[in-house]
Parts: C-alpha cells; sequence; structure tokens
C-alpha cells in the first residue's frame, strides 16, 4: 500500500483517535507509541499545538522537538531536548509528597517545599527519626529501583534531598544541568555520585528512567511531538540545522530504536510530524532508504480503500 494515494485520513479524526486510544487510556495505564504523520506545511503549527493541549488535558507532560533546532540523530541530544522542558522541582515535590503520603505521613503543605525539620514538627516526630524514615523511603523506591540508570537515580535522590535539606541544594543546579546537556565541572558530578556525563551511549537507558520517574511523581507520561520537516532538506538557512544523508539515516534509527524499546518506555507517546518528502522527497533521505524503520510503520493493512486511523504512519488532510 502507498500511504499517499489513499484518501487523506481527516486530521480531526486522526486527533480523536490518539486522545481516546492512546491518551485517554494506553499511555497512561504504562503503554508506549511512536506514530508518524505526514501533512501540509501549513497545519503542522495546529496539529502540533492540538496535541500538546491534548496531552495537557490528560496529564501528559508534552515537549515540542524540531530538527531544525535540536539534532535529532542523536539520542542524547534528543533527551536533552525532551529534559530541557520537563518541570523538574514540580516533578520532585510530587514524587516527594507521594512517597511521604505512600508511608502513611501526608504532606503539610502540597505543592510546597517543605525542609526536614518542618515536616519533623508538622508531624511531631524527631527529625532524627523522620529523616531514618526517609532515607529509608527513598532507598526502596529510588534507589533500589535497577530500571533506572545508576547515574539518573543518583540525580533524582540528589534533587529529591535539595528540596528537603535547608542546605542541601548546592547540586541541584548542577544535576539539572546535566540532565539538560549542558557542561559540569566534573568534581560537582562526583560529588553528587554521578560518574558520566549523557551520551549516545547512555542516552536510551536515560529515557527509559525519565519516563519511569516521571510516572513515578505521578504523571501519566510523556509526549514527544517531533517535526522532522527538516531532515528531507538538503539546505538550511542560518542558524538551522543542516543533516547529511547519513544522518538522515542516523535519526530514523533513532526513531527505530525507540520503537523497539517500547516495553522498557512506559508512558511515552511519540508523534513524528513529516512532509510527503518523508516518502517520495531526495531518495537518499526518504524513509524506503531505512527499512528496518519503513518495515516497523508502513501500513500494510488498510480498511478498504480508506486508511487505518490507528496505523503508525498516516496521511492526514483536512
Amino acid at each position: 500500500m502507498d500511504v499517499l494515494t489513499t484518501q487523506p485520513l481527516p486530521l480531526a479524526e486522526w486527533l480523536s483517535v490518539v486522545e481516546r486510544e492512546y491518551l485517554s487510556g494506553f499511555v497512561p495505564a504504562g503503554g508506549a507509541s511512536v506514530k508518524l504523520a505526514i501533512l501540509e506545511d501549513a497545519a503542522f503549527g495546529p496539529v502540533a499545538d492540538r496535541l500538546i493541549g491534548l496531552g495537557r488535558q490528560r496529564a501528559v507532560l508534552t515537549a515540542h522537538v524540531d530538527a531544525a533546532q535540536t539534532r535529532v540523530h542523536l539520542m542524547h541530544e534528543l533527551f536533552f531536548a525532551v529534559a530541557g522542558t520537563l518541570p523538574w522541582d514540580g516533578l520532585v515535590q510530587r514524587y516527594l509528597e507521594g512517597l511521604f503520603a505512600a508511608n502513611a505521613y501526608p504532606w503539610p503543605r502540597p505543592g510546597t517545599a517543605m525542609t526536614m525539620p518542618e515536616l519533623a514538627a508538622a508531624f511531631a516526630v524527631a527529625p532524627s527519626l523522620l529523616a531514618r524514615q526517609r532515607d529509608q523511603w527513598l532507598t526502596a523506591d529510588l534507589w533500589d529501583d535497577r530500571r533506572l540508570a545508576q547515574d539518573f537515580r543518583a540525580a533524582l535522590l540528589r534533587l529529591c534531598l535539595s528540596r528537603l535539606e535547608p542546605d542541601g541544594g548546592e547540586l541541584a543546579g548542577p544535576v539539572l544541568r546535566w540532565l539538560r546537556g549542558e557542561k559540569v565541572p566534573a568534581g560537582l558530578l562526583r560529588a553528587a555520585d554521578i560518574s558520566v556525563r549523557i551520551s549516545r551511549t547512555n542516552a536510551r537507558a536515560m529515557l527509559a528512567a525519565l519516563c519511569l520517574f516521571v510516572r513515578k511523581a505521578g504523571a501519566a507520561g510523556v509526549m514527544i511531538v517531533l517535526d522532522v520537516r527538516q531532515l528531507s532538506r538538503t539546505a538550511a538557512s542560518e542558524g538551522v540545522l543542516r543533516y547529511s544523508p547519513a544522518a538522515v539515516m542516523d535519526a530514523y534509527e533513532v526513531l527505530r530504536e525507540i520503537i523497539d524499546d517500547a516495553e522498557h518506555l512506559p508512558g511515552l507517546f511519540v508523534a513524528v510530524l513529516a512532509d510527503a518528502a518523508l516518502a517520495t522527497g531526495d531518495p537518499r533521505r526518504a524513509l524506503s532508504q531505512y527499512a528496518a524503520l519503513q518495515m516497523r510503520v508502513w501500513p500494510d493493512v488498510r480498511p478498504g480503500d480508506r486508511q487505518n486511523p490507528v496505523a503508525p504512519l498516516v496521511w492526514l488532510g483536512p
């Protein structure tokens, strides 16, 4: 089947399917999915805005990533773009509130950071005893969770403690910069028990850990709205990334890896927005050049002469 020779799928119908079949149940339940949509240039902004709006309605954290500005052929750069948009302070706060509540200590002032002395006073518990219990809870729920990469565990443990200790926040800034891909002195990383920088070799594990922690913090999941039009363009204006054909294949490889890792990425929904050049453009850059991804997304089942609205790849119309 050639997806571009069938009747375009109405945009409203596809968005309804995304909301009903994925954002309302499948993603919050821990499912993961990658969807590719081919659409006209004029529709990119409205579609991205609508997807982000649907995600927010369903308590799914959203990140809009444009291949013109982010080197999406590098998994760690994609991770940094997502991590840079997340409200880490709010996530850590929600995680701590849930952790304390799960252990019969409901947070006295929800949404507000409180130090251990303040919490001890509110709970009428000796500060040293509460601190010991806190360390046990964090160890069992965060540090001992082997699904999370070790450096990610160390980073989040440091962020948690920085919100609870009056003088313990000096490493929170470096940890956040590390998560966002900024340069951090090695000494500060060692002080936070972080051994290596996030790179191409460990970015997949970090993305899996991020998806898991977001759900621990009470969010339904993470949505990445990924604009890949730039991959098919041979020229680029100033301030816009240009991709070689080899880099385009690397970008397809990143998407293929995410699809294959879906079982380890709970609550992740990736909406890849492309133009027709994905299928009919420069043969060196077209999806057909990378069979491993094409075989995973190209629709091979359709109802009559229509497109399947839940297919991995759809062509959208008005």
